[in-house]
Order: structure tokens, then C-alpha cells, then sequence
């Protein structure tokens, strides 16, 4: 009875060893430049629930053709500025506005969730700053999106951030669309 009391946690002992020494499965490695444009796309899409609140305010429409022009342009200039290619940059942008308009038009189909109306003069200086962020954070992402697995590792970043910003079915939906082509983009 003696050698039997022994035998069990020496068995454990050896098969926890074994157990450490088997290669672990494959884990998607957190990464900066993914990892970074979804905690910024993330936050840019919390502040379109004010947008919305804003525009359902003021009957302003969800689209807004001379602003984006204007934004776009701005995001060309400061590509280039960046050394960034600038088109690229457009490209990216471009999805970010796609999924911002993708959460006002659902917010403002919902009027319970529409939220109550807010200054945009401080929420434009908000999107302005993340825009600037973003705009650092995605040479390293246009790095990342040439690697194996992008889809995964995009995907994996948004699922991070989504957790950390706690981002409900809506906005998890618009951060997919704010990746827009990432993977894709030339």
C-alpha cells in the first residue's frame, strides 16, 4: 500500500514532465501592427455611436461626399509627409469611414441606441488624433498584412481588441469592415 501511495505522484510527476516537453500547438502571436490599427480602428468606432447622436440631432445625413473628399485628401497629405504610400493609405481610410457610416446608419435605424446629441467640434479632434495614430501604426500593419495567415492574424487583433473595448455585435461587425482589404491592399 506504501509503494502504490508513492507510485501515483511520481506517475503525475512524470506525465506533467512529459507533458511540458510536448511542443505547444500554435498560437497567434500578438502583433504591434495589427494589434495597433484594431485598438485604434476600435476606438474610432465608439465615437461614431456621438456621430450618430449628432447627425440624428441635427437631421444631418449619414453621408457626408465633400467631408470624406476632404479627409481623404488630408490622409494623402500626411501619408506622403509619413513616407507612406499614399494611396494606401487612402485605401485603408477609406474602409475606416465605410464602418464608421456602417454604425450610424444602425444606430440611427434604432432610435433607443441613438444616444443623445454631443458637440462633433471635440469628437473631430478625437477622430483627428486617432487618424494620426493610425497613420503611424500602418506601415507596420501594410508590413504585417505581407505575412502568412493575415486573415488570421487580422482577425485575431480585431477579436483582441473587441474583448478590450468590449464591443458589441454592431461594433465588432463595423471593426471587421474597417480592416476593410488590409490583406488585400497592394
Amino acid at each position: 500500500m506504501t509503494l502504490h501511495r508513492g507510485l501515483i505522484p511520481a506517475l503525475a510527476l512524470v506525465a506533467g514532465l512529459f507533458a511540458a516537453a510536448a511542443p505547444a500547438a500554435p498560437q497567434s502571436v500578438p502583433s504591434p501592427g495589427f494589434g495597433r490599427v484594431a485598438e485604434l480602428s476600435a476606438q474610432r468606432l465608439l465615437l461614431a455611436d456621438q456621430v450618430a447622436a449628432s447627425k440624428r440631432a441635427t437631421g444631418k445625413p449619414v453621408e457626408d461626399a465633400q467631408r470624406e473628399r476632404e479627409q481623404l485628401a488630408k490622409v494623402r497629405e500626411q501619408a506622403a509627409a509619413r513616407s507612406l504610400p499614399p494611396e494606401r493609405a487612402a485605401t485603408f481610410f477609406q474602409a475606416q469611414m465605410e464602418a464608421n457610416k456602417l454604425v450610424q446608419y444602425r444606430l440611427l435605424a434604432e432610435p433607443a441606441r441613438a444616444g443623445k446629441p454631443v458637440d462633433l467640434a471635440p469628437v473631430r479632434e478625437q477622430l483627428d488624433a486617432i487618424n494620426a495614430e493610425l497613420l503611424d501604426a500602418l506601415p507596420g500593419a501594410l508590413t504585417e498584412a505581407r505575412g502568412e495567415h493575415c486573415e488570421r492574424r487580422a482577425f485575431d487583433a480585431q477579436k483582441r481588441a473587441g474583448r478590450r473595448y468590449r464591443l458589441d455585435e454592431l461594433h465588432r461587425t463595423a471593426l471587421a469592415r474597417a480592416f476593410g482589404d488590409l490583406c488585400r491592399i497592394p
